[in-house]
C-alpha cells in the first residue's frame, strides 16, 4: 500500500461529503443518527452510504465502534482510518461540529453569509 500523500489529505478536508456506516437499531441511537444526517443535510454537506472518492468524515454507530459489524462495514472504516479520515461516533457531536466547522464555513462564505434559518435577531 503507498503512503498516504499530503494532496490527498487536503483534498479529503475540503470534501463535503461525510459517509455513515451502519445500522442503529435501539431508539435513541436511530433519533440520533436521523438527527444527524438531517443537520449534515441542512448545512450543505453530503450525507453518503458507500466510501467512494473523497470523504470529510465518517459517522458510525456505537456498534461500528465496538466492533459489533459486517466484514464490510469494518473494512470500510479501516479504509478510512488508514486514509486519515476521522471516524466519530454519531453520539459525539461536538466533535462532528469541529471537524466539519472549516467545509461550513467555507460553504457559508461561497453562499454570500449565514444561512436565513441560522441567523439571530433579525427581522
Amino acid at each position: 500500500m503507498s503512503p498516504i500523500s499530503s494532496i490527498e489529505v487536503a483534498r479529503a478536508r475540503r470534501s463535503r461529503r461525510v459517509l455513515f456506516i451502519g445500522n442503529p437499531t435501539r431508539y435513541n441511537d436511530v433519533s440520533q443518527w436521523a438527527m444527524v444526517r438531517q443537520w449534515v443535510a441542512l448545512h450543505g454537506l453530503e450525507p453518503i452510504r458507500e466510501l467512494d472518492g473523497d470523504v470529510l468524515c465518517v459517522i458510525v454507530t456505537e456498534d461500528i465502534l465496538d466492533g459489533r459489524c459486517s466484514a464490510k462495514e469494518s473494512a470500510a472504516v479501516q479504509h478510512a482510518r488508514t486514509l486519515g479520515v476521522p471516524c466519530i461516533s454519531v453520539h459525539d457531536t461536538t466533535r462532528i461540529w469541529q471537524v466539519t466547522a472549516r467545509v461550513r464555513s467555507r460553504i457559508r462564505e461561497s453562499a454570500g453569509g449565514v444561512p436565513a434559518g441560522v441567523r439571530r435577531g433579525g427581522a
